[in-house]
């Protein structure tokens, strides 16, 4: 076990092929497509890209590094002094305001190691099996969980993705959600996605290391940026598909008092339903007993994890997915225990 173990992390260390950014096809990447449908975009640290992003602040490097790229980071180096804040709060009300008159709000939300375009298929067959109406809007959203460009690289960016994950959440799903006042909200994920929703409905745990590093290469300070999530009289509902968190995603890990207690959920939060696939090899990180460590997947992949969350979480239920041998998020949407789960939630078609 413990030569698979090292085996594991140098073949990750040596392998030279690398990743890119996830970032907009589009030069308006937060839109209304039309009466209820809408796109929001945001970059590693939950910034909302402005329209004609590219043209003012230039071009993410073709090699994706944590350090080198961010809307602000790119601002800077084109010697720019561009507040960012009023672009984003303008994309934030243009997608608000589309779901104003709505009942019902659905959000996709994608994982780690997806390109938009790729991403973009999912969302549709995803839209294809609800029972939405004119009164209902659906929101895609897109984070940067990078993309890798070999079959290894998806090791290789998995750290850093998992840390844009808790940044997209707090920083950009929360004000989509601070958006929205008496409405029914229907979350659905894939993978780390599961981290971004988590994020945006209670703050994170951050290591300090993290925090040091997203103040000194992007000018991003953690502690004084944070928002919670308003109560705001809504109802909200998350399915999870192969959830690649663990326990410690929903631990406080206060790191100024030490506290390690498991996080409090607004009472907003009415359910949060996931699956378990011990057959899932992303999920069992191709090894199994590496699903706990390395940043954890092993809520997805054994009930162990669940049931211990279940203890301290009444809002959780599971279905199990086992026996399907696929990580990939249309995999997960055509398994017909999906459609089965979404009866459950009275929204299929």
């Amino acid at each position: 076990m413990k030569n698979s173990f090292y085996f594991l992390i140098i073949l990750f260390a040596l392998n030279s092929c690398g990743a890119i950014h996830n970032t907009p096809k589009s030069q308006t990447p937060n839109k209304i497509e039309s009466s209820s449908m809408a796109y929001s975009f945001v970059d590693q640290n939950g910034n909302f890209y402005p329209d004609n992003w590219s043209s003012q602040y230039g071009k993410p490097p073709k090699n994706a590094k944590s350090k080198e790229f961010s809307l602000k980071k790119l601002a800077s180096e084109k010697g720019k002094e561009i507040e960012l804040s009023a672009s984003e709060k303008t994309k934030i009300a243009q997608v608000a305001n589309s779901g104003k008159n709505k009942n019902r709000i659905f959000v996709f939300v994608h994982g780690f190691n997806a390109s938009s375009d790729e991403v973009t298929k999912s969302y549709k067959a995803i839209k294809s099996q609800l029972n939405t109406t004119n009164k209902d809007q659906i929101i895609n959203f897109y984070w940067d969980g990078l993309v890798a460009q070999s079959m290894f690289g998806a090791g290789k960016i998995w750290f850093n993705a998992t840390n844009n994950s808790q940044m997209a959440g707090e920083f950009g799903l929360r004000r989509l959600l601070n958006s929205y006042q008496n409405k029914d909200i229907y979350i659905i994920s894939h993978s780390r996605g599961a981290s971004v929703v988590l994020s945006s409905l209670s703050n994170p745990p951050f290591s300090k290391r993290e925090i040091e590093d997203r103040k000194d290469d992007h000018n991003v300070d953690i502690d004084n940026d944070s928002k919670i999530l308003q109560e705001k009289n809504n109802s909200i509902y998350c399915i999870m598909l192969a959830p690649a968190i663990g326990t410690k995603d929903f631990k406080s890990e206060d790191l100024k008092s030490g506290d390690d207690s498991y996080r409090e959920f607004s009472p907003q939060l009415k359910k949060v339903h996931i699956t378990i696939n011990n057959t899932d090899p992303t999920l069992k990180k191709f090894l199994g007993f590496l699903s706990d460590k390395l940043k954890p997947t092993d809520l997805g992949y054994k009930s162990d994890a669940f049931d211990a969350l279940k203890e301290h979480y009444d809002f959780l239920e599971k279905t199990d997915f086992s026996g399907q041998k696929s990580h990939n998020f249309d995999v997960y949407i055509r398994n017909p225990k999906f459609k089965t789960i979404l009866k459950e939630f009275n929204i299929a078609k």
